[in-house]
This record gives C-alpha cells, sequence and structure tokens, in this order.
C-alpha cells in the first residue's frame, strides 16, 4: 500500500495530513491559505509534507471553494427550467420568517435572476403519468434567447414530480447537448430526488451555479497532481463524509457543498471513539469559523438536508453541523449600543491578525490570545509565522478606548464572548433537541479549539475535553480516513394501508442496485449497507426515519418497522395516533466501508523536549498566573498534572485553565477533566 494522503483547505490555512501503512509513518504540512489561489495552495502543502509523489495512492481533498462561492455569489449566470406556472418558486420561497416581528428582513436571494426562469410546456401528475408532453422545440428557442442575452449559463432543470418519473429531465438534457454542448446541465432528479418543489429547486440552483466553478477546481487539481508527478487517483471529500472521485465532483457539485467541513466531523469520531467516548460533540474551531457536530454511539450525526441560510435549503444527505463566525481571525468590534460583539466578521488569512504584520489593524481572537499570554509569539505555527504582540497590543488598545478600558480587560472579554458564542451553538444543536451536554466529552480540535475547549467546556457544564493528537490537522485526518459513501434517498408516496412487503422489497432491491453500482465505481470494496425509511402520520409534515433491516422484506419485517415508528413516535412526542394511516415518504440507502486501519498518529519530535519554561497566563478571576509550559511530545501515555498548563505543538495550543487535570493517553489524545468531576 501506498501513501494516503488527507487535505483541508480552510479558510485561513491548509492542512495536510499522509500515512505510510508500510512504515507505519505520517507526514503533515500546514500553510497560509491563498482564497484567489486554492489549487496553488494545495500545492504549497504536498510540497511541505516532503512526499515523494511516485511513492502516493490516494489523495483526498477537504475544500470550501463550493460554500465560500454560494456565500459570495461567485457561481456561475444560471438558466432556470421548470413547468410552466412554478418560474416564480425560488422567489416566493416558504412563508416562515427568521425573525417574525422583524419587517425589515428579507428573503435570501436565490441563485438566479427572475428573467433566467423559463416556463417549459410539460407536466407530469402526482404518479408521474404524463399529462402534457412536453414541448423541447420552445424550449429550444427560449433557452437560445437567454443565451445570447448575456454571461455563458449553465441550466438548472425542475420540472413537477420529475423524481417519480425522470422522462422529460432527460429528454432536455439530450436536447440541450445536442444543440448547445458547451453548457452544463443539472437535473433535479439526479441532484436531489425529493417531493418538495421549492428544497429540489433550491438544490439543483446550486448544482448549476457551481458546476462550471468545480469542473474548473477539479481540472486545476489534477494538472496540479500531474505535474507533481502524483499519477494516482484522487478524491474530493463529499457533504456526506463519503469520498467522490472526480467525476462525481464534476457531474454533481452539490454534494460538495460543505466538502471541508464534513471532514472534522469524520475526524471528531475517529478520536471520540479513540477516547472512549462515544457521545461526544465535536468544536473545529480554525482561523475563520467553527463548526459544532453532535457525535452519537461513535458516528458524527447525519442529515438529510442543510440550510446555507435560514431559508436557504439545500436538499443533499449531509453530515450535521452548525458553523458560527468564530475563529482565530474573528475581529472584536463595538455594537451601536456600545457593547463588544466577535465575529462573525473575520482577517481570514489575508491581511490576518494584527500581530502577523500582514497590514490587519483590527483587533482579532488571535491577537487576544497573545496578549493574554496563551500563544506564544515565537512558536506560532511551529515558528513558521513569528507573531508581534506590539502590534496586537496596539489593535487592543484602539478597541479599549472605544470602550474605556485596557488591553487585557478587552481581550479577556473578547475570549468570553467568543466561548459563550460557541457555548450557544452548542445548546441549539442539544439542548434545544432534549439532550444535555453534560452528559457528552467535547473533542476540541482545530488551530484555536484546544485554546479554547476547557473554557467553553466550563459555559455550558461539560466536565471533559478530549483533544486529538495534531488538533490544528484534524479536518485533513477525516479526509484522510474518509471511505466511499453512497446515499440513495428517493421520495416515494405510500401508506401502510396501501403498500405491500413485496412492493417496499422491490424498491429496497432497486435502490441497492443503483447504490452499490455507485459503491464499486468510486472504488469502495466491502460494502456495509443501511436502509431506513422516512414515515409520518397522514395528514403531518415532517417524519422520522425509521430503520428497516436488511435482507428480504415481508409481512413480518414491515410489521415490525411500524411498531418501531410508533415507539419512536412516543418516544419523542409522548403520545402515539394508532388507527391513523402512516404515509412512506422517502426511502434511503446508505451504503459505506468501514473506516481504514491505521497505525497510530503520534504527536511531533518536540523542538526542545521536556518541560519549556513558565510564562505569565491570564486566566478569568485570577489575572495572570505563572503557567507551566510544555510541549506535546513531551507527554508520554501515562503523564498527568493538573492546571494551569500550556501545551505547545506545532499546529495548536491546548489550554489547562486551574482546576483542570490532564492525563495522556495510550491512544495520543489528551484527556482533560474537571477536578471535582475525577
Amino acid at each position: 500500500m501506498g501513501i494516503r494522503i488527507g487535505i483541508d483547505t480552510g479558510g485561513t490555512f491548509t492542512d495536510l495530513i499522509a500515512v505510510d501503512p508500510e512504515r507505519g509513518s505520517w507526514h503533515l504540512s500546514k500553510v497560509p491559505s491563498r482564497p484567489t489561489d486554492p489549487v496553488g495552495t494545495i500545492t504549497s502543502a504536498l510540497d511541505g509534507a516532503g512526499i515523494d509523489p511516485a511513492d502516493v495512492e490516494l489523495v483526498v481533498v477537504g475544500t470550501t471553494i463550493g460554500i465560500n462561492a454560494v456565500l459570495t455569489r461567485r457561481g456561475a449566470r444560471v438558466v432556470y427550467l421548470t413547468t410552466d406556472g412554478f418560474q416564480d418558486v425560488p422567489f416566493i420561497q416558504r412563508i416562515n420568517r427568521k425573525y417574525h416581528y422583524d419587517f425589515s428582513w428579507k428573503k435570501p436571494e436565490p441563485l438566479v435572476h427572475r428573467p433566467d426562469c423559463i416556463g417549459v410546456v410539460e407536466r407530469l401528475d402526482e404518479e408521474g403519468r404524463e399529462l402534457e408532453p412536453i414541448d423541447l422545440d420552445a424550449l429550444e428557442r427560449e433557452l437560445a434567447e437567454r443565451i445570447a442575452a448575456g454571461d455563458p449559463p449553465a441550466v438548472a432543470v425542475c420540472y413537477l414530480f420529475s423524481y417519480l418519473n425522470p422522462a422529460h429531465e432527460l429528454a432536455t438534457r439530450e436536447r440541450i447537448r445536442e444543440r448547445f454542448p458547451d453548457v452544463p446541465v443539472s437535473l433535479s432528479h439526479e441532484i436531489a430526488p425529493i417531493w418538495r418543489e421549492y428544497e429540489r429547486g433550491s438544490t439543483v440552483l446550486v448544482d448549476a451555479y457551481l458546476k462550471p466553478l468545480v469542473e474548473r477546481y477539479v481540472d486545476g487539481v489534477s494538472t496540479a497532481l500531474e505535474e507533481r508527478g502524483t499519477t494516482s487517483p484522487w478524491a474530493l471529500l463529499k457533504t456526506n463524509g463519503g469520498q467522490a472521485v472526480a467525476r462525481e465532483a464534476r457531474e454533481r457539485p452539490a454534494h460538495l457543498l460543505l466538502s471541508g467541513i464534513a471532514g472534522g466531523g469524520i475526524g471528531a469520531a475517529h478520536f471520540a471513539r479513540a477516547a472512549g467516548a462515544d457521545r461526544a460533540i465535536m468544536v473545529d474551531m480554525g482561523g475563520t469559523s467553527a463548526d459544532v457536530c453532535l457525535i452519537l454511539d461513535g458516528e458524527p450525526l447525519y442529515s438529510s438536508d442543510f440550510e446555507i441560510e435560514f431559508g436557504f435549503p439545500v436538499s443533499v444527505p449531509s453530515i450535521s453541523t452548525r458553523t458560527i463566525g468564530a475563529g482565530g481571525g474573528s475581529i472584536g468590534w463595538v455594537d451601536p449600543g456600545g457593547f463588544l460583539q466577535v465575529g462573525p466578521q473575520s482577517a481570514g488569512a489575508q491581511p490576518g491578525p494584527a500581530c502577523y504584520g500582514q497590514g490587519g489593524e483590527e483587533a482579532t481572537i488571535t491577537d487576544a490570545n497573545v496578549r493574554l499570554g496563551r500563544l506564544d509569539p515565537e512558536y506560532f505555527l511551529g515558528g513558521k509565522i513569528p507573531l508581534d504582540p506590539s502590534l496586537s497590543s496596539a489593535a487592543l488598545g484602539r478597541l479599549a478606548g472605544a470602550l474605556g478600558t485596557d488591553e487585557v480587560d478587552v481581550a479577556s472579554a473578547m475570549l468570553r464572548v467568543t466561548n459563550e458564542n460557541m457555548a450557544n451553538a452548542i445548546r441549539i444543536v442539544t439542548v434545544e433537541e432534549g439532550i444535555d451536554p453534560r452528559d457528552f466529552a467535547l473533542v476540541a480540535f482545530g488551530g484555536a479549539g484546544p485554546t479554547h475547549g476547557c473554557e467553553i467546556a466550563e459555559s455550558i457544564g461539560m466536565r471533559r475535553v478530549v483533544v486529538p493528537p495534531h488538533p490544528g490537522l484534524g479536518s485533513a485526518f477525516g479526509a484522510l480516513s474518509a471511505q466511499p459513501r453512497v446515499d440513495d434517498v428517493r421520495s416515494v408516496y405510500l401508506t401502510d394501508r396501501g403498500t405491500s412487503a413485496a412492493e417496499l422489497d422491490r424498491l429496497f432491491a432497486e435502490a441497492e442496485e443503483r447504490s452499490l453500482a455507485d459503491f464499486a465505481a468510486q472504488g469502495g470494496r466491502d460494502p456495509e449497507v443501511r436502509r431506513s425509511l422516512a414515515m409520518r402520520y397522514q395528514g403531518q409534515n415532517y417524519e422520522q426515519e425509521v430503520p428497516v433491516p436488511n435482507g428480504r422484506i415481508d409481512d413480518a419485517a414491515m410489521a415490525g418497522v411500524y411498531a418501531e415508528y410508533g415507539r419512536l413516535y412516543e418516544g419523542f412526542y409522548g403520545y402515539r395516533l394508532d388507527g391513523i394511516p402512516v404515509e412512506l415518504v422517502r426511502l434511503s440507502v446508505v451504503i459505506s466501508a468501514a473506516p481504514p486501519a491505521l497505525p497510530g498518529l503520534a504527536p511531533e519530535e518536540a523542538a526542545a523536549g521536556g518541560e519549556l519554561r513558565q510564562r505569565e497566563v491570564y486566566f478569568p478571576g485570577q489575572g495572570f498566573v505563572a503557567t507551566r509550559v510544555v510541549h506535546r511530545d513531551a507527554l508520554v501515555p501515562g503523564t498527568a498534572f493538573v492546571g494551569p498548563a500550556i501545551v505547545e505543538s506545532m499546529d495548536s495550543t491546548v489550554v489547562v485553565p486551574p482546576g483542570w487535570w490532564l492525563e495522556a493517553q495510550a491512544s495520543g489524545v489528551l484527556d482533560l477533566v474537571r477536578e471535582e468531576a475525577k
């Protein structure tokens, strides 16, 4: 076996981690991201790892290029083809509002302009039967006019009930390829075969919007790898935590939207299992943003859809995460009421925090950590990026002047605001869902996660924090350990009273056949199959996922599935509705492979072994305290001590506050526990 490489291209840094299974060795690299040249950043990370291209077996890349393009509206011009009469659906959206009493709130702007929405003469009924044939000649004339009227477009197609019968969408693509071969086309039944029209339409719009950009990115990465002499296959990390070979990435870019975030969930689950924490909460805090993900039974929580922003849904299978603008580059500012706020604005990689000396003048979380002694200015990124504390002090001083306080107080306040913002994000995915986060361990990684992890845990009453080895490379590790995964999600329109076990058995068999073929095309081996049905009582709007056992579905198996739905419903709502028909609205098949067996991931060799020194570090309520500073490599398994302490490594810094106990485990993780919890 050759070397496997995982790469995560974040907004501030690009991380690389690679393993040579035969030698049991690891290669690491971390370089500043260049948002205007993401392919060049990947090349820099590869060069910094010192890997012989001929030894590479596989490269998996997690990227934020898709989500960044959507958020900043830098995608392609889209022409939207839909059933005549439904052209306004992307603009009408839903009737719900983010803020009930805010009359200035506006719905998110669609990724298409109204003049580029074409109503196509065609119609299917609710069972997929043709009511009116499609008029391809009229469609061609309308599309030709739009193509001639502006920038080269991509085409998104979303016809009514096409998820039941794709014939009209397929005929549309065939005509476009025949008459306009250079125009990329996305079909809703391939991208999101679901029954909600607005969600299906918004998802296929995202896919078309990103298609030209992703094609250029895939071509660029392929060329860069070939020029370096790397002829091995490579893949992109999908939103569902699986791999997408280059061909699939070009065909379904909507499935890559949260590629960079998915790696965090995969990596956090790996290290939660290694620490014996089956119930955990990931906090991946980087330079620009922070992601929160729930881990249950050693696996990240999955979802069938997500929202880019309120009212902007994307219905593709995904690792369920919540992202907020909290990272090392988050900027402190004063709101109109005179209160301190932090983020979501970020200094990013360019110009970066004030202490980078690249022209940034606003105080960031990194500047606050430098001023409070938590970060060593001479050992940031292993000394590759020396920081200037005087620039941090100057930036904090300007912010302090606006608040009428001093720079130490404002730096401490910035950390408290950020930690509370992170704690609130955790409450949203736990407390608001009826889950007590105090029963979970916090898996803290990303460059800034371990620096804030213990104090975030304290804010929410959690008692245990797990810090992986090389926490600043956690998302890259997730990309490395990801395996091929296929999620086949299909809308159906069935009821328990009108559906036989034989019919469901046939539908699942067809879905498994499609999924297994796709899985094999992506290089997957030893597939694991999981099946489920989304069910609801008749007349309701929301469903619950019910596992369906593998193998042949007979009457006994179906009776067990319906009984399980009743139990789940009663557990969630406190009652059940026996006697009311049950609707089956979505069928899901997941094909995945087991995580690869990887050698132990050890910390890097210390620049200077053992205990390095002491320095003054600020802790809330205690002020500056003489604090031991050790290198991560000095913490051999079994090493244990109580804080305050600072643990430094090339990619991150762990802050151990007073009252927290640290122990190094044989798995390579650091286990931090509040003293009263021991």
